[in-house]
């Protein structure tokens, strides 16, 4: 498998209050990881640990105090530039909320500089595969915290990325929302997305499983201190789920119930 990404001793550093007085705290220390073409990675953190530092780091959207990061096999950039073919998701809200469902994903495509002959129906896709066209009419704030989520995912999901980093999506989902957006994921790394998870969704991870027929890998490493170590074998939960295909993405049978504390998901390790 080729390198979607590849972080070398990224180390990243942030000084607060005022001068005098201020004080320096380092965030990422020597971080190596790499995601391969197909894989599914999560990354286990406390919060406030760094996890969004890292995820930005790794988009290129915040350029790390000291270390490299590298895309697709290729060598870092000292321009500051990043190579298109990356998608970066968050869990914060939609700017425009007056806007429709439908309206929010072709404005996500404009932004993204889709081909205008592809809009239409690159948006009525993305639409379908993340189970929102029967709520394209309604406006973004009236959707709940699960169709949050996964517009959010859609608007990351139309350019076709070949890196998706996701950065504490699933505020407000159940397990079954949780998982559906795990496999929406899966999905994406069964295409040949390299995809980095943090945050909400890790934990739901011990009770998932790789689609069936996909050449997929999944593992899952731990951000603690600042530096990246392998994360411990996760247990096996009791939800596993019994069929969830490639042409019918968006919708998974489960043998047995959630775990328990139903509405909230397991503890992380």
């Amino acid at each position: 498998m080729s390198d979607r990404l590849a972080l070398r001793g990224v180390s990243k550093s942030y000084t607060a209050g005022v001068r005098g007085c201020s004080a320096t705290v380092r965030v990422l220390r020597d971080v190596d990881l790499d995601v391969a073409a197909g894989e599914f990675v999560g990354v286990h953190a406390a919060p406030a640990s760094g996890k969004s530092t890292l995820l930005m780091c790794a988009a290129g959207l915040l350029r790390p105090d000291r270390g490299s990061v590298s895309w697709f096999g290729g060598v870092s950039r000292r321009d500051g530039t990043t190579p298109s073919g990356i998608s970066y998701v968050s869990d914060r809200p939609f700017p425009y909320a007056f806007l429709s469902v439908r309206e929010a994903v072709e404005y996500a495509a404009i932004v993204r500089d889709l081909p205008l002959a592809d809009h239409a129906a690159r948006v009525s896709e993305t639409l379908e595969h993340t189970s929102l066209s029967a709520v394209s009419h309604r406006r973004v704030d009236a959707l709940d915290g699960a169709q949050l989520s996964r517009l959010a995912l859609a608007s990351a999901l139309l350019s076709r990325p070949r890196l998706l980093l996701v950065d504490d999506l699933g505020s407000g989902c159940d397990a079954g929302g949780a998982r559906d957006l795990l496999i929406l994921l899966r999905c994406a790394a069964a295409d040949g997305a390299g995809v980095l998870i943090a945050g909400r969704l890790v934990p739901w991870l011990e009770a998932d499983e790789p689609l069936h027929g996909a050449h997929t890998r999944t593992r899952c490493v731990a951000l603690v201190d600042g530096r990246i170590e392998p994360a411990p074998q996760l247990p096996t939960a009791g939800a596993r789920p019994i069929t969830a295909s490639l042409a019918a993405a968006r919708v998974a049978e489960w043998s047995s119930p959630p775990p328990p504390a139903a509405g909230a998901p397991p503890s992380a390790p």
